[in-house]
């Protein structure tokens, strides 16, 4: 038959897993209500996000000029960053670019083993 002690400790169990429950339920309702939230400040703002994805409401309409304004100035932007040719033309594309002088250093003779000893490998001398 079933003690005092019994009941306590069935109690105490109850009681523990009941407010881990409601603790986990609390933590996701709190998030649901700032996900809530944050869509409706984002919507005042212009965007709705949605199951289906994301609107963007713009106060002005653009037409096809602005468009290829637009992409013409991301053109000469992009042509103006680059390396091989710049937009005014005053590097010219088939220069070779200057050879460079080269040179051993001492550090990098003795590293090759030029003096005549063989280098020992990870494991053990190198055959």
């Amino acid at each position: 038959m079933a003690g005092l002690v019994d009941f306590l400790s069935l109690l105490t169990a109850i009681v523990v897993f009941g407010g881990a429950i409601y603790g986990v339920i609390y933590v996701v309702n709190l998030i649901n209500q700032g996900v809530a939230t944050t869509k409706e400040t984002l919507k005042t703002k212009g965007l709705d996000i949605s199951k289906s994805g994301v609107s963007v409401k713009t106060s002005r309409r653009l037409d096809r000029d602005d468009y290829v304004d637009a992409t013409q100035r991301g053109v000469m932007r992009a042509m103006g960053a680059a390396s091989f040719r710049k937009a005014d033309g005053s590097a010219n594309a088939s220069a070779v670019p200057p050879e460079m002088d080269r040179a051993t250093s001492s550090s990098s003779i003795k590293s090759t083993g030029s003096d005549g000893k063989k280098k020992k490998g990870l494991f053990g001398s190198r055959k």
